[in-house]
């Protein structure tokens, strides 16, 4: 491949170090005075202990505060850290973050000789609203960043391969979820695909949309669930086909002692009018994760590998490497959009 791999890989590495500085929380100068909750909840609890008393969840409504016991700071503070590396596991929770995403494909197939790699930094911005004091809007916009994706081109004397780069087609999903912190919890709501990608080889050139669910248990020590997206095709560049697709994230995480988790949370995915060969990838995974405070802002790392025990016969995906990293947000919008 002719993209020099370290300077890809030192890319990724800046733009997330840069990316600390950027999602940094005001400082308690420049903050706005916020009233803290008047009942004991244990997410609220563990944000309140890492952002300052006078800082709110987007699910809370304001009210009076109650003093922390002093002696009681420490043991505390690992409890919120504890809490709140659990929330980040959980695709309807009301934590304001950034996820930067990279991944690294590794592909094999028709019509390729060899293993040839892409890198994908996905951007998603997780912004939870409270609509009313009992349900939550969580929407997750998704801006892929493609570099390194090769692409055959046919000739005369047989399959050329060129690189492409550039921002891909972009995803936006919503779900309305109850307001809920543990236990079982659900979300549904509608998901969308649009056709910003600036090369044909980067997106699909169509309007997509469909339904989304998602369904989950958060335990003391398991978080186990999976979030479904389906799309269909509706309009675009009449020249491009039309699309049927899924994806199927599961995620199965055990959360150990110090902020650190353990498990995997691959991406299957289904090409529906793809011939029968072609329509499968169904990795498997192993990773670790560990949340961690840089002043006052927590930032989550996580590293996965993944590998396609059922994969499509021509070029795909076989292994992924995924590296994230997490900065939390204090909540920008607080109050309930609707009272009733």
């Amino acid at each position: 491949m002719a993209m020099n791999i370290q300077g890809v890989l030192a890319a990724a590495v800046i733009g997330s170090i840069c990316a600390l500085g950027i999602a940094s929380p005001a400082s308690p100068e420049t903050e706005p005075e916020i009233a803290a909750a008047t009942t004991s909840d244990p997410l609220l609890d563990a944000y309140r202990r890492l952002h300052g008393p006078d800082t709110l969840l987007a699910q809370h409504a304001p009210g009076a505060a109650r003093p922390e016991p002093a002696t009681a700071a420490a043991a505390g503070h690992d409890a919120s850290m504890d809490e709140l590396n659990k929330q980040l596991n959980n695709p309807v929770s009301s934590i304001w973050s950034l996820n930067f995403q990279n991944n690294f494909v590794f592909s094999e197939g028709s019509p390729s000789d060899r293993q040839r790699w892409s890198y994908n930094l996905n951007f998603q911005p997780v912004l939870p609203l409270r609509l009313t004091e009992n349900w939550n809007l969580i929407t997750r916009p998704v801006f892929p960043v493609l570099a390194g994706v090769d692409v055959p081109v046919p000739s005369a004397s047989g399959v050329n391969w060129t690189e492409k780069g550039g921002l891909g087609d972009i995803a936006v999903l919503s779900l309305v979820s109850p307001n809920s912190g543990k236990g079982l919890l659900w979300g549904v709501g509608p998901t969308f695909i649009f056709p910003t990608a600036t090369d044909d080889a980067l997106g699909q050139g169509k309007w997509q949309a469909g339904p989304a669910a998602v369904a989950l248990y958060l335990g003391k020590e398991w978080i186990v669930g999976a979030l479904a997206q389906q799309w269909f095709s509706f309009a675009g560049d009449s020249s491009r086909p039309d699309t049927s697709q899924a994806n199927f994230q599961y995620f199965i995480q055990y959360i150990l002692p110090n902020n650190w988790q353990v498990g995997m949370a691959p991406n299957v995915t289904v090409n529906w009018k793809a011939d029968g060969g072609n329509k499968l990838n169904f990795p498997i995974g192993i990773g670790v994760g560990k949340l961690v405070r840089f002043g006052k802002l927590p930032v989550k790392f996580t590293l996965e590998v993944d590998y396609s025990v059922v994969h499509p016969d021509d070029f795909s995906q076989r292994w992924l490497v995924r590296f994230q990293m997490i900065p939390v947000l204090p909540a920008l919008i607080k109050d309930p959009i609707v009272r009733w």
